[in-house]
């Protein structure tokens, strides 16, 4: 179905907005690829458009707020020989009948997965909007765990695994583009397949990429700690082209939250988790995110957590403030917490996690890695991503350059860690061309 928003002859043009996470990110590339194929042209100067088209997050009240801001703010630029159209999880979350009459400024609202109104089948390519090095893949939708706090399986369903050959030919597309990195990404990685009746579906796959002949890393990101298996841990690490990275959400760790949260596992299962990876692989690094003010946490919870992540070591972390959200089953628990309670708590994590994070690279000076370069700083220096560091959730690695070699974005760059800081690295290249 061919989208026709104007039948005049000056150039088709549209304004793109991409707010949330790395998977709303891949259907919106998806959608501006259809838009490419029809002729669109995209513009960064919404006076040149005749179409906004923003694609939205509404898993928390925040991401909510944020895509109201986006929309009402386009909304008053809009003139009449303009459309503005929304998709994604705000139209999931809340229905377009709701919206209309919220949003009248709105000229159309789509789902989750906006680029099914207007092909037959998924396209097997995107539009790159982040980096021409690094693409995320994502390889299922939805979500089979019914955590309290979370809308996600509202929003966007039960598990959906995507077809592995439908991700190998959009995997060998990425790639012959020039991509270096691919990014895995789904609600539950590790659940991969489960819908299909596939027995170790996840692993498969990875295996399946890896196969392919070109000069690759993969990522592996969102690693529900239910669902992780160690065996998985050392079949996954053996693979060549998969950094040795582990996302693994744990939201909290004191017994009473996670059983309130509805998580499933205990805080030695995670303990466990995470001393297996490090046995295995000494210089992995360990990732996960924690919901502080969670109905519930009072001091001692709090304590305990922190002294949870001086136990975990994590190499990094998130941290997301509670919200009560519209129709998810924690949203009338109590007590609740006083959100500027919230507000001291995140503070606090962030500050004992921040010497953590600062302490664990500095036991990474000395080593060896390889970096991904994507671009220069403002004093012309190299930065890049190392196999430690996931992209725009992690810190970055500086290059030292040296003196009759060249570093060009889009290399894999061997090196040795000489510095390190709060959140980045220091490096000087190992294997350069003259």
């Amino acid at each position: 179905m061919e989208m026709k928003f104007t039948k005049s002859k000056v150039p088709k043009k549209v304004y793109p907005v991409s707010l949330g996470c790395p998977k709303n990110k891949c259907d919106f590339e998806k959608l501006l690829y259809i838009l490419k194929k029809q002729g669109y042209e995209f513009t960064l100067d919404p006076g040149e458009a005749n179409l906004f088209w923003v694609n939205t997050c509404a898993f928390i009240r925040p991401s909510v707020e944020e895509a109201l801001e986006h929309i009402i703010e386009l909304g008053a630029q809009k003139k009449d020989t303009q459309k503005l159209i929304v998709s994604g999880c705000l139209t999931a979350r809340y229905g377009s009948e709701k919206l209309k009459e919220l949003l009248p400024e709105v000229d159309e609202f789509y789902d989750i997965e906006p680029y099914k109104y207007f092909a037959s089948q998924e396209p097997p390519d995107r539009v790159l909007t982040e980096s021409p090095f690094y693409a995320y893949l994502k390889i299922s939708e939805g979500c089979n765990h019914r955590c309290s706090y979370c809308t996600i399986p509202k929003i966007r369903g039960p598990l959906k695994s995507k077809p592995e050959e439908l991700l190998l030919v959009e995997a060998k597309n990425l790639l012959n583009r020039g991509v270096k990195e691919l990014i895995l990404v789904g609600q539950d990685l590790a659940s991969y397949g489960r819908d299909l009746s596939l027995k170790n579906g996840l692993l498969t796959l990875v295996e399946r990429l890896t196969a392919l002949p070109y000069d690759f890393r993969l990522r592996l990101l969102y690693l529900h700690p239910t669902t992780l298996e160690k065996a998985f841990i050392e079949e996954v690490l053996s693979q060549p082209k998969v950094v040795p990275y582990f996302d693994i959400p744990i939201q909290h760790a004191h017994p009473e939250i996670l059983r309130k949260m509805k998580r499933g596992y205990t805080p030695e299962k995670i303990l466990s988790l995470i001393e297996h990876i490090r046995t295995v692989c000494p210089q992995a690094s360990i990732r996960t995110s924690i919901i502080v003010g969670f109905p519930g946490e009072g001091e001692k919870e709090f304590v305990y957590l922190l002294d949870f992540l001086k136990r975990a070591l994590f190499d990094y972390l998130g941290v997301f403030i509670y919200y009560p959200e519209e129709g998810t089953m924690a949203e009338n628990y109590s007590p609740q917490v006083p959100y500027r309670e919230k507000l001291k708590r995140k503070r606090e994590l962030l500050k004992v996690q921040r010497e953590i994070t600062k302490s664990r690279l500095r036991e990474r000076i000395g080593h060896e890695e390889e970096v991904l370069i994507l671009g220069e700083d403002p004093k012309g220096r190299p930065f890049g991503i190392a196999k430690i560091q996931a992209p725009d959730i992690d810190g970055v690695t500086y290059l030292l350059k040296i003196k009759g070699t060249s570093i060009l974005v889009g290399d894999k760059v061997k090196v040795k860690i000489i510095r390190s800081g709060t959140y980045d690295l220091w490096a000087i290249p190992l294997d350069l061309r003259g």
